[in-house]
């Protein structure tokens, strides 16, 4: 059986020509070429290999978990880290060997969606730092185009390049040791996997140098091909956080709006039932007193008015003026009516202790102004429109 390998170009491009090379039963190349997918040469199993700046490797320290908690884990401690959302990117994240960090290996959801629906379908992605030797030593790769990544000790990589001219480092690598902070009490040991002269390479405390063999992925042993894990069998961490159902993830805020309406019915509940309450009492007054006065009344209205009654037979028994007579509401009427335009009134009726006025060629503003302008002077004003006008009612106030 042979297998055809296939390194993807960086960055992804589906169409674009990719190094490719077949491998025997005993894992040796025996043929390599390079050119788009419809020219690669058939095979009983294909193999791709995603470059370093395609695939992100993050080591993520977490306590042994389950499958599926450790899945929840990994896209929790991740979410400070992607710069894109986790719906965007695929994690595979499968058990850490040896008690080491869990790593994870985040790649864009587009490019591992074409890949899995490809025909014929790859048998097995593997990101190329996986491919390193895991001896805890950090790795600088590069191969003879130029195209390099580092691979930690602990297992996280990242791409990066060559050197400079000066034998300077490049700018990831140089981040990424400062934050690690090398002293000469523990030194960090690069092995330089790549066509370079050590010698020449930027000295740094706390770092050493060690030569490797140059980075040749076609030629890597069959072992590191076995052990590298599968993307597409990994455990997509993103995915595998349970999704609450829609109501389960608004229900927070459904509580408190919720509880915001049942606080606001309640309040106006209490205010008609304090209002209510009060009416109620000065009802049963009204309708007491009444009663105390030799009136027989059912209700707080007809004892209101039969009071009223009273009271105007009383004051007229007396010979002054009621309230309800029509002198004192035309009185108490009188500024404010005579403060409209010429022909405003065209008509005055007095009738059961009310006096009415037809009002004509006033505005809805000015209208309301004339009603404001009666209660402020003592009296009960009730407007209505009719033909051509303005109505308003009074009669003597509280």
């Amino acid at each position: 059986m042979n297998t055809l390998r296939v390194r993807l170009p960086s960055p992804f491009d589906p169409s674009a020509a990719s190094d490719w090379w077949r491998v025997g039963g005993d894992g040796r190349p025996v043929e390599r070429g390079s050119g788009p997918p419809e020219r690669w040469p058939p095979a009983d199993r294909v193999e791709a290999v995603l470059g370093a700046d395609t695939v992100r490797l993050i080591a993520v320290a977490l306590p042994p978990l389950s499958e599926s908690r450790r899945a929840s884990a990994v896209a929790y401690a991740l979410e400070d880290q992607l710069a894109a959302g986790a719906g965007d990117v695929r994690v595979c994240a499968p058990a850490p060997r040896g008690g080491g960090p869990t790593l994870a290996r985040v790649v864009d959801r587009a490019t591992m969606d074409w890949l899995a629906a490809r025909t014929p379908k790859f048998h097995r992605i593997i990101a190329e730092p996986d491919l390193v030797d895991d001896d805890r030593r950090w790795h600088w790769c590069v191969d003879t185009q130029g195209r390099g990544f580092v691979r930690r000790a602990d297992g996280s990589a990242f791409a990066t390049g060559g050197p400079a001219d000066d034998g300077s480092l490049p700018a990831e690598l140089g981040a990424a040791l400062e934050r690690a902070a090398p002293s000469d009490a523990a030194p960090i040991v690069i092995v330089v996997d790549a066509p370079l002269d050590i010698t020449r390479l930027e000295k740094r405390p706390g770092v050493r140098y060690a030569a490797g063999k140059p980075w040749t992925i076609d030629e890597r042993p069959a072992d590191a091909w076995t052990r590298a894990p599968d993307l597409l069998a990994g455990t997509s961490a993103p995915d595998a956080r349970p999704r609450a159902p829609a109501m389960r993830a608004y229900a927070p805020a459904v509580l408190w709006i919720v509880a915001a309406l049942a606080v606001q019915v309640l309040g106006s509940y209490g205010v008609w039932a304090r209002d209510r309450f009060a009416v109620v009492q000065s009802e049963r007054a009204i309708v007491a007193l009444a009663r105390e006065s030799g009136i027989e009344a059912t209700d707080a209205n007809s004892a209101a008015a039969a009071l009223a009654r009273r009271a105007s037979a009383a004051a007229h028994a007396s010979g002054r003026a009621a309230d309800g007579d029509l002198l004192p509401l035309l009185s108490r009427s009188a500024t404010t009516l005579a403060a409209l335009p010429p022909g405003s009134v065209r008509r005055l009726a007095y009738a059961d202790g009310r006096l009415t006025a037809d009002l004509a060629g006033l505005g809805e503003k000015q209208a309301s102004r004339v009603v404001h302008d009666l209660a402020r002077a003592g009296l009960r004003p009730l407007a209505a429109p009719v033909a051509g006008g303005t109505r308003v009612a009074v009669s003597p106030g509280p």
